[in-house]
């Protein structure tokens, strides 16, 4: 099976291990600020929550197991409160709250758009981060907390957090190839993106995780799981997703759509879809990479097939080296002259 040893050795080195304890340290230091403080302070605004009403709830890739190393680890860790959503409109006013419960010095906080971010810095530079995003449990009903800091735009979003990791752990867990896959994706895209200051110019992780579950091809055989195959057949799978279509001003682009499972169903891929750029910069770089890898299934050296993976998953694949015995076997086959 071609470059089962590599793809096995590139998994053990791009997933997190080291910086997953460091991230439970972080993680329970968190959830001990915020039990301890948040209802101290939103008590002082005449909201009342007891410590055991707080729940924390594990989200993302950190989740599903699927979060990979790179220049800034993250993990995501919802926090929900019950809180009356009609008498507290404005969800800016306590993601502050919470942002000051956090507040101190050993980390940096700051409220973005969809959650309270805690960094952590080492030297200078930001090694780790984790998103709180803010959930109020209103009655039956949950809803997120939207907005900048100061930003004119905020609400309350309907939300289904549980109901979205249910359905994502009912299809990752227990499929081991489709959580490597899924690693894979989201190494090429950060091999991809890696010079990107736009969020938005980046395909989201949960669309390309929604993605790898709605085109994954399981490819296994007697000697194992064939993960070059699984992770051509998936990206091509998704690479043919998309769909051609002319925009308002006549110019034919290319462009994939991904609702949510869960409450609101909102199009993970609607904020890419602000510049068609985006859109047609992520297909080509997609086409490149299926293109690479099929290249990789069909050639019979897996050292040139490990030289064409290279091209999409970056230097930390290592390419086998060239088989001696075939090349002088070839040597012989070229020089025979019957």
């Amino acid at each position: 099976m071609k470059l089962k040893k590599q793809f096995a050795d590139f998994y053990k080195e791009i997933r997190i291990d080291d910086e997953a304890h460091e991230l439970k340290d972080k993680r329970e230091i968190l959830q001990s600020d915020i039990e301890s403080k948040f209802p101290e302070i939103l008590s002082q605004h005449d909201i009342s929550i007891n410590k055991t009403d707080i729940r924390m709830i594990d989200q993302g890739s950190y989740k599903y197991k699927t979060t990979i190393k790179d220049d800034v680890v993250d993990r995501d860790v919802a926090v929900m409160i019950p809180l009356d959503t009609s008498l507290n409109t404005d969800p800016r006013r306590i993601k502050g709250y919470l942002r000051d419960a956090i507040n101190i010095p050993s980390r940096k906080v700051s409220i973005k758009e969809p959650c309270v971010r805690a960094s952590y810095f080492e030297d200078g530079a930001e090694r780790l981060h984790i998103d709180l995003p803010l959930y109020a449990r209103d009655g039956s009903s949950v809803f997120l907390a939207r907005g900048h800091e100061k930003g004119d735009k905020h609400g309350w979003e309907i939300a289904d957090p549980d109901g979205l990791n249910d359905y994502l752990c009912e299809r990752i867990n227990g499929n081991d190839q489709l959580r490597r896959v899924i690693c894979y994706i989201k190494k090429w895209r950060n091999e991809k993106y890696a010079s990107s200051t736009n969020d938005h110019e980046v395909p989201p992780s949960i669309g390309l995780t929604l993605l790898a579950c709605d085109c994954f091809s399981q490819q296994t055989s007697n000697e194992g799981d064939d993960d070059l195959l699984a992770l051509q057949k998936t990206m091509k799978a998704i690479q043919d997703r998309f769909v051609c279509e002319y925009d308002k001003d006549g110019n034919l682009v290319h462009t994939i759509s991904r609702s949510l499972p869960v409450v609101p169903y909102t199009d993970v891929f609607a904020k890419m879809k602000k510049s068609n750029s985006h859109m047609d910069v992520f297909y080509n770089l997609l086409t490149k990479a299926v293109e690479s890898l099929t290249n990789a299934v069909n050639v019979e050296s897996a050292h040139d097939a490990g030289i064409y993976v290279q091209n999409v998953l970056g230097s930390s694949f290592i390419i086998p080296p060239k088989d001696a015995v075939n090349a002088s076997s070839q040597n012989r086959r070229e020089h025979s002259f019957g």
